[in-house]
């Protein structure tokens, strides 16, 4: 008999502890950072009527070891608070909707039929599935609100005779890798070419070019996995923790029965889908960007209710199933906390420009081709610290773009090795919020995730080096 192992709302106990943990110990970190790291800011000075980032020392600002234990709730009260407020708030929302759905019947029903018409071209399913979801990230900037569908993906890719770890990389492998390799991404790309006073999305042939050479990559990636595992199924990273999956798929209602979706209610569910996805496309506008979040939570909840009286269920029962949900996705709110307040220590104790002012003199010193390589590890540092694309296109593509002018690499260049630092490696560092929820999901430690998608990591490491290698030489 299969032991059921305990949970902390839907994550693993022991997932959850490990990763309080790792995010625990960073923000520890970064607080004490500032009794020793000498605090500075960059101030706006105009020289020739240009406008220049100009470093200051002042005076240092530890942090009381009260404030590094409250971290996790003072964050709330940082440049991002509305932010973080916002993320909570969107994924509750949305797992107390997923929960009417599921519990109704009606998703693990839909999941069904989905994996009935694929059953037989496994292939084509996960090549379309890659590539709908990396083109959303690349053409939308999709990331964040995409990040539901691991629930959905999740079951789908055991039912398919996969693991957990791919249910999760379908939605979170290729809409990051497409974020990434963005396009016409306009919160990234576009936010950092317009800090660098280029034209919008301009070099648009060589970025198409990464992003098929990306997307293409993680199809065979996840080709090559799913055989393997397939064939063996012990050589699964999460063989053991699949067991409970199985388990709690066989006694969720709609599994056993094969519960039929009547057709009004798939009729509702594919509209409300067809409308999410006009809002996801609309995001390239800025004001629907900044309420993308209230308007998708909103629409799911519309969309969960609306199928749990369609499905016939009633109004308590249905309350039941929301409130079921909220509880289930309410741990999620202590590990978006801990993940804040690494980068909440870093604001408060003002040593992140202190960290920009040095590795821009290291860089300044380099020829261009490894100051283009130097560029895409700091922003991957960056990124660690501040794992906003927004935010750190704000941060520093002022500093680097005249620093770009002075080594003599070009300014979109400097925009390619932000777009690589800052998107990527959203995949891999502790400090990002989603990638912990993400994994969640699906019960998949961190540890697991990184040793998974480290190998693809390395390719894409090299890959990237070489484009910058490429756009130096071309003068892109």
């Amino acid at each position: 008999m299969t032991k059921t192992k305990s949970r902390v709302g839907l994550i693993e106990t022991k997932v959850f502890f490990t990763t309080l943990i790792i995010l625990g110990t960073l923000y520890l970190v970064a607080g004490f950072a500032s009794y020793f790291i000498p605090a500075g800011q960059y101030q706006e000075n105009i020289v020739n009527d240009q406008p220049i980032k100009v470093y200051q020392r002042i005076a240092q600002t530890p942090i009381p070891v009260w404030k590094i234990i409250a971290a996790p709730l003072l964050s709330v009260t940082g440049k991002n608070g509305i932010k973080i407020i916002t993320l909570i708030l969107f994924i509750v929302l949305i797992g107390g909707s997923f929960s009417i759905m599921y519990q109704s019947g009606v998703l693990p029903a839909l999941v069904i039929r989905i994996v009935e018409r694929f059953r037989n071209r496994k292939t084509l399913f996960l090549v379309l599935t890659v590539f709908i979801f990396s083109l959303l990230g690349a053409g939308f900037g999709c990331f964040e609100e995409l990040m539901p569908m691991i629930m959905i993906f999740v079951p789908i890719a055991y039912r398919m005779g996969w693991d957990s770890m791919t249910g999760v990389a379908l939605p979170l492998l290729s809409t990051g890798f497409g974020f990434s390799a963005a396009m016409f991404n306009p919160f990234t790309v576009g936010t950092a070419q317009k800090l660098a006073d280029l034209p919008l999305f301009s070099g648009l042939p060589l970025r198409l070019l990464i992003f098929l050479i990306t997307t293409t990559l993680v199809i065979f990636y996840l080709i090559y996995y799913t055989r393997k595992i397939e064939k063996h199924p012990t050589r699964s990273l999460t063989h053991e923790s699949d067991r409970f999956l199985k388990q709690k798929l066989s006694e969720e209602p709609g599994i056993d029965n094969n519960i039929m979706v009547q057709g009004p209610v798939i009729v509702m569910v594919i509209c409300f889908i067809l409308v999410i996805t006009v809002v996801l496309g609309g995001m390239v506008i800025p004001i629907i960007k900044d309420y993308s979040f209230p308007m998708i939570a909103l629409l799911f909840v519309i969309m969960g209710f609306g199928v749990g009286f369609a499905s016939g269920d009633k109004s308590n029962a249905i309350l039941k199933y929301f409130g079921k949900g909220l509880l289930d996705f309410s741990p999620t709110i202590i590990i978006i906390l801990m993940a804040a307040s690494t980068g909440y220590m870093i604001e408060i104790g003002n040593i992140m420009d202190t960290l920009l002012f040095h590795i821009a003199n290291l860089i300044q010193g380099a020829s261009q081709g490894m100051a283009a390589i130097l560029l895409y590890f700091f922003q991957m540092l960056m990124n660690f610290l501040v794992p906003s694309g927004t935010g750190l296109a704000i941060l520093t593509i002022p500093i680097m773009a005249p620093l770009a002018d002075i080594i003599g690499i070009s300014r979109q260049t400097v925009v390619l090795a932000y777009q690589f630092g800052d998107g990527f490696s959203n995949l891999i560092w502790p400090t990002n919020p989603l990638l912990h929820i993400a994994i969640g999901f699906g019960s998949v430690s961190y540890k697991n995730w990184v040793k998974w998608v480290l190998p693809i990591q390395l390719c894409l490491f090299i890959i990237c080096c070489l484009f910058l290698l490429l756009a130096v030489a071309i003068h892109y």
